[in-house]
């Protein structure tokens, strides 16, 4: 049988297989089939921890021989069920979570990143033995597995462009023929040819579409942290806005327009900083600014700040406690700290919890009736919900990450300034229904001008497809919107790639790339 090892059916693996399963008798069982969000759990025939190279070829083939559906996960952090596997295996990567120096197929030195890694693993391993990092997200108990393909960006993307811009190869079980198969796919094999696509498809092309991804590779010159960063946490009073409703409209009409004129690729001052402004709901008590600063001289943070509460009349207070792990909890306005440090401090991954999460990605500042649809909805007193862990985080975005073209990687928006998430949390059940229609009405409202979506090419660009909402559509219907928001022109090749590395479609789910026709 394929399941069983051999030496034709992993090629030039020279190892044994190494893992265990989990199955429902197992008091593992129940976590290990369920992910970061607690909406989701499924029932799987057993999960296989996932132990190295062979194992993962291994049980890939054992599965198919048994008519099981596989799906795969790193760090179980996504935001919709697209792991969930009712009868099926899930292949579970996180006990593969090493980070090391090593080559790639040239024989060219990388730092090389295992598929079960979270991003913690990846700055501790990168940063305690080699002084380096990945400019990737802030919530560290990501799997990177999942996060590096579907683009990656987070703090120190500003200045140094979005994960994938430092990937080089990918080491990725596929299925060619019916049986697993181990291929190496590099930036750059020949130009056109399958592993060249296959290599692409993973700089933005999401997770869960194209097989197991081991191990990602990254170049040598990956970026060296900053030594020291400033950080700065600031507050304004939802009673203060609701008595002075017009600082609401210039605080965004402000930050708007200060990433406008701050977010060109090269933008000679303000590639450092990275800032997130987070819009609560009134129910929370306070709208937060948070911001990282490279640069030794706070003087450029200042004058950020300065420009942001620039005809305020609603004074910012130092933000000094923390909800939901939101926010920061510091007396300073601002503090330099080293960027280890800072990079702990604002960890977001917050609590396990029920959640629903939206995207969008901006080109320009907000128009008035999107400022004026976040404060009917975020302002407005919802009886019996509670909303105080619902906003709509808005992340500066641009400078280096715009200086790639969209088809350079498979994530093409490569020209806004900047990014939001939609988020909403809860622990009842019973407030599923509530949850989801609140943040769904604030969305659409949102984005009222371009028929309820952030349109590709106007003011907007899209969504994020890290940040999956089955609310753009699924893959069982007819003309979903997603595949449009997410990878806009580069689609078409997706899908080729998809027919060439996965033809019988082994790997899919809600949002999977879509098999052509014919």
């Amino acid at each position: 049988m394929r399941g069983e090892f051999s030496r034709e059916a992993v090629g030039d693996i020279r190892e044994l297989p190494k893992g265990r399963s989990v199955g429902p008798d197992d008091p593992r069982y129940q976590t290990l089939s369920q992910g970061f969000n607690q909406r989701w759990r499924s029932t799987p025939a057993y999960i296989r921890l996932v132990g190295n190279e062979a194992d993962a070829v291994t049980e890939l083939n054992r599965a198919l021989d048994q008519g099981l559906r596989p799906t795969v996960r790193g760090g179980g952090h996504c935001y919709e069920g697209f792991v969930d596997n009712d009868g099926g295996v899930i292949l579970d990567l996180s006990t593969m979570r090493g980070v090391e120096a090593s080559t790639d197929k040239f024989g060219k030195g990388t730092y090389c990143v295992e598929g079960g890694a979270t991003n913690w693993d990846v700055y501790t391993g990168l940063f305690r033995e080699y002084a380096r990092t990945v400019p990737g997200g802030s919530c560290y108990s990501v799997g990177a597995g999942g996060h590096i393909c579907g683009g990656g960006y987070g703090l120190l993307s500003r200045r140094d462009g979005l994960t994938v811009d430092h990937l080089v190869q990918v080491d990725v079980v596929t299925v060619r023929g019916g049986t697993a198969v181990v291929t190496k796919a590099h930036r750059d094999d020949p130009k056109g040819s399958p592993e060249r696509d296959l290599f692409w498809a993973h700089t933005g092309g999401g997770g869960g579409n194209f097989g197991v991804v081991l191990r990602y590779h990254f170049a040598p010159g990956i970026p060296k942290p900053p030594p020291r960063v400033w950080l700065s946490s600031i507050a304004w009073s939802w009673d203060d806005l609701i008595e002075q409703p017009s600082d609401f409209e210039t605080l965004l009409k402000n930050y708007g327009a200060f990433l406008a004129a701050h977010s060109g690729v090269e933008e000679p001052v303000y590639q450092g900083l990275f800032t997130l402004l987070k819009l609560t709901h009134r129910s929370n008590g306070n709208v937060v600014l948070v911001s990282q600063w490279d640069g030794e001289d706070p003087g450029p943070l200042e004058d950020f700040v300065a420009a942001i509460e620039d005809g305020m009349e609603t004074r910012a207070t130092v933000q000094t406690h923390s909800t939901g792990g939101l926010f920061l909890a510091y007396p300073e306005k601002h503090r330099q700290m080293p960027w280890f440090q800072a990079t702990m401090t604002l960890n977001g991954s917050g609590d396990n919890q029920r959640g629903k999460y939206k995207s969008a990605y901006h080109r320009t500042p907000f128009s008035q009736a999107q400022i004026d649809a976040f404060w009917d909805w975020l302002s407005e007193d919802v009886e019996g919900v509670d909303l105080k862990q619902t906003l709509v985080q808005i992340d500066s975005y641009g400078c280096r990450i715009n200086a790639r073209k969209p088809e350079d990687t498979a994530i093409p928006q490569r020209d806004s300034i900047m990014k939001l998430q939609y988020q909403t949390y809860w622990t009842d059940e019973s407030q599923d229904t509530d949850h989801l229609e609140f943040l769904s009405g604030l969305y659409q409202d949102v984005y009222q001008e371009t028929g309820g979506v952030p349109e590709i090419d106007t003011d907007t660009d899209g969504a994020y497809v890290n940040y999956p909402d089955v609310d753009l559509g699924t893959a069982d219907q007819k003309n979903p919107a997603y595949p449009r928001l997410y990878y806009k022109g580069n689609y078409a090749r997706l899908q080729s790639t998809k027919k060439y590395w996965d033809e019988k479609g082994v790997f899919h789910h809600a949002q999977s790339i879509i098999l052509p026709k014919g």
